[in-house]
């Protein structure tokens, strides 16, 4: 309890303060305390706030085999479902616009060519005209 919280980022191991924290809160829910409790007591001795405590132990429960008693949130499944979702929504918006944007050009050219057909036919008509007064 005594450590401040540089010392304690001393003694860890890059990387090892989640596992640490975890093995931690485990050894005391483990003894009888309860979560709320452990977390406390961990946030006390390492100089962090019981939030950030929390948010560790669950991260590193879920990485757990059979997710170290912690139970995935549909949540985290919905919202991995809407990246999905999301990455194939942004495909079919680009190959739309693609679509699109290739119709367009269709159909200027289609206006171009009716222009010089309509022009051709008027000079057709004007042709037939001169031809008849003959």
């Amino acid at each position: 309890m005594s450590e401040s919280r540089s010392e304690t980022s001393q003694q860890s191991a890059r990387g090892s303060i989640g596992p640490d924290t975890y093995a931690q809160v485990r050894r005391l829910i483990d003894r009888g305390m309860n979560k709320t409790e452990a977390f406390a007591q961990v946030a006390r001795e390492t100089g962090r706030s019981a939030a950030t405590v929390t948010t560790t132990y669950y991260r590193i429960a879920k990485r757990q085999p059979g997710g170290g008693g912690v139970r995935q949130s549909v949540r985290s499944t919905t919202h991995a479902a809407k990246k999905v979702g999301g990455a194939q929504a942004e495909r079919l918006a680009h190959d739309a616009r693609a679509a699109i944007d290739a119709l367009h050009k269709h159909v200027s050219a289609l206006e171009t060519q009716l222009e010089e057909l309509t022009a051709k036919s008027r000079e057709l008509d004007r042709l037939k005209k001169a031809i008849g007064k003959i």
